[in-house]
């Protein structure tokens, strides 16, 4: 309650002083020409309410900014197995005074069937999240707050939901390159390939680069690391985009993805490079 009253008292003091200061002023400072007066000079007693219908411009308000990142591949290949894959990613990112949302996706998909044979192998597999980020007081810090689902036929965990907390840094040393890192704690719900669906605590740390080589050529690096005491999960990415026009891109995309569980499970491992089209917002 005491910083209302303050600043009302400091406002009706600074214009008693400007309501005395101004007459004074004007008395004391010739006029450049001795037939003009002080309405003309556009003197204005601050001491007096505004005219009626004047706008004071807004003060700390940003106009939101919304980004948009979508990407695919598709590659065939015909020998002993015929192979379809279709791969696609995305990230939209929402940006609005102090607050940010940003939310990534990764689906991959891969057919395979042995020629001649009716015998075939699909797998899925999709990493999704969404993240609410609000900026403190010191600009570089902000905390957040991520579910994320993600789902591999495969993999040590058939499925898994997490929900992750946490304190973000962004460092911006220049215009051209940003990198943010986070850490923070989170619990998860996840069902291994047999046996029933455990859910337990774990802890994350992610990093991020972002880097414009030049107008038509940006470099992304992403790292996610999720440990608990049955899994870590880590993925690695690092891309190249080259534009092509306003909004179409080129991309070349490297990931790395492996599960490390903590038992007599084997580790589940994969590596990938993709060459497609981005679209970008």
């Amino acid at each position: 309650m005491s910083h209302p009253i303050r600043t009302a008292c400091s406002l009706t003091l600074w214009a008693a002083c400007a309501s005395l200061a101004l007459p004074t002023l004007a008395a004391t400072e010739p006029l450049a020409n001795p037939g003009q007066t002080p309405a003309e000079l556009e003197v204005v007693d601050l001491s007096q309410p505004a005219p009626a219908g004047s706008v004071l411009p807004a003060i700390g308000v940003e106009a939101p900014v919304i980004s948009v990142d979508l990407g695919g591949t598709f590659s065939l290949s015909r020998g002993a197995y015929t192979t379809r894959r279709f791969a696609g990613d995305g990230e939209v990112e929402y940006r609005y005074t102090r607050s940010e949302v940003i939310s990534e996706f990764h689906f991959d998909r891969e057919y395979v069937q042995e020629a001649g044979t009716s015998s075939s192998v699909s797998s899925d597999e999709y990493d999704a999240n969404i993240k609410w980020k609000t900026w403190l007081t010191d600009n570089p810090y902000y905390v957040f707050w991520s579910p994320r689902a993600r789902f591999n036929r495969f993999g040590f965990f058939r499925s898994s939901q997490a929900l992750r907390v946490g304190l973000g840094r962004r460092f911006q040393p220049g215009s051209d390159l940003a990198l943010t890192l986070e850490v923070g704690p989170g619990i998860r719900s996840a069902r291994p390939q047999t046996g029933p669906s455990v859910i337990e605590g774990m802890y994350t740390v992610t990093g991020k680069i972002d880097l414009s080589l030049s107008d038509t050529l940006t470099f992304k690096f992403n790292l996610s690391d999720e440990r608990s005491t049955r899994e870590n999960y880590r993925t690695v990415t690092a891309g190249l985009r080259n534009k092509i026009t306003e909004r179409i891109w080129f991309k070349y995309e490297m990931a790395y993805r492996k599960a490390f569980p903590f038992d007599s499970a084997p580790s589940n491992a994969e590596s990938s490079f993709d060459a497609g089209l981005s679209y970008r917002y």
